[in-house]
């Protein structure tokens, strides 16, 4: 169960992906080419005693970066988000989302930001998720199956679901909000949500 990072959200391009930074403040994720297709791969940039920002999509080598970053910054609690626009891996994902809601993390999308699709189950980890702008955008549709079956095509009862629920359950989010992104658009789509919807799913705590 893959979801799509869309090109139609942003157009990135780097040179290369297996590249570490010069910044020691910069942690990189490393993940092949291959795998993120052109897309920079999420990167955390140690700004302050308790912030990182993070930018990029997740990937396969997302959640060493963050155990890296924490190893040498383990007073950060606060993650500020430039752009997330998806994950190239969902089980990586869903392991780094629920480490970072256990350790207690914030969440904040910058002014401009932007989450979708695996980036959205990232920001929701946070114990506390804020936003500079009233409205933030954040993106929301289907996963699909290796077979290219959507998300909301597979019955409720079909364990395909279940690495979803627990991780929702998890970081305290209604499961409801499952189903909704399921319906809200499909795999090669993305719903961006309003703020009713951001208030009735309570995806701003404050």
């Amino acid at each position: 169960m893959k979801k799509i990072t869309l090109a139609l959200c942003l157009s990135f391009f780097m040179a290369g992906c297996n590249t570490t930074s010069s910044d020691p403040n910069t942690f990189t994720s490393q993940c092949s080419y291959s795998e993120l297709q052109s897309d920079p791969p999420l990167t955390f940039t140690v700004t302050g005693v308790n912030e990182a920002v993070l930018d990029g999509v997740i990937c396969s080598g997302s959640l060493d970066a963050f155990e890296n970053m924490l190893e040498h910054f383990p007073s950060v609690n606060t993650f500020k988000i430039k752009t997330i626009p998806g994950s190239a891996d969902d089980e990586t994902n869903l392991a780094l989302s629920t480490v970072i809601h256990a350790n207690g993390i914030t969440t904040h999308i910058l002014s401009g930001g932007m989450v979708a699709s695996g980036g959205t189950d990232l920001f929701l980890a946070g114990v506390e998720r804020t936003s500079s702008d009233n409205h933030p955008k954040i993106g929301v549709h289907s996963w699909a199956s290796s077979d290219g079956r959507n998300g909301n095509t597979i019955p409720h009862d079909d364990e395909e679901h279940q690495n979803y629920l627990d991780y929702y359950q998890e970081i305290n989010i209604n499961p409801d909000f499952y189903w909704y992104t399921l319906e809200a658009a499909p795999a090669d789509n993305m719903h961006w949500m309003s703020v009713e919807e951001m208030k009735h799913f309570h995806v701003l705590t404050k």
